[in-house]
């Protein structure tokens, strides 16, 4: 006779233990949470080639053009849109920027015109504005 009056009880207990569970587990991804991005993603992708394009054109004033040597960090926060924040290394190429195809140019290995520069950026991107912007950055020669 117990047992049904402790029913609910016990169903309620194993629901609050489920829920405290998963919600572990998703607290990365709730917004305003900031989580390792995946560089493999079709949007961090876009975000980042944002970003080296913009540090080529606004940001670096070398003649030459730079590509990343590494991305040292990667990610990202749901806000009314995402903020991405990425850590890259940057390695002088031996392509001025005025050249066309620069993705594949070649990394200059001649020690006076070798040149390696680390910057942190954050971007903001609002989707359904179709807005990408950056919003902090932060540069050092290597």
């Amino acid at each position: 006779m117990t047992w049904p009056m402790y029913t609910p009880l016990l169903l309620l207990t194993a629901l609050m233990v489920a829920v405290a569970g998963s919600a572990s587990t998703q607290s990365r991804n709730l917004v305003g949470g900031v989580h390792a991005a995946d560089l493999n993603d079709k949007s961090v992708q876009r975000a980042l080639d944002f970003t080296i394009s913009e540090y080529n054109k606004d940001i670096s004033k070398d003649e030459y053009y730079s590509r990343p040597l590494q991305v040292m960090a990667a990610y990202q926060q749901i806000v009314d849109g995402v903020n991405y924040y990425f850590n890259v290394k940057f390695g002088r190429t031996i392509c001025t920027k005025s050249q066309s195809n620069l993705d594949n140019c070649p990394f200059n290995d001649q020690p006076k015109l070798k040149e390696e520069e680390f910057c942190s950026f954050e971007i903001n991107e609002v989707p359904k504005e179709d807005k990408i912007s950056i919003l902090n950055y932060k540069c050092r020669k290597v």
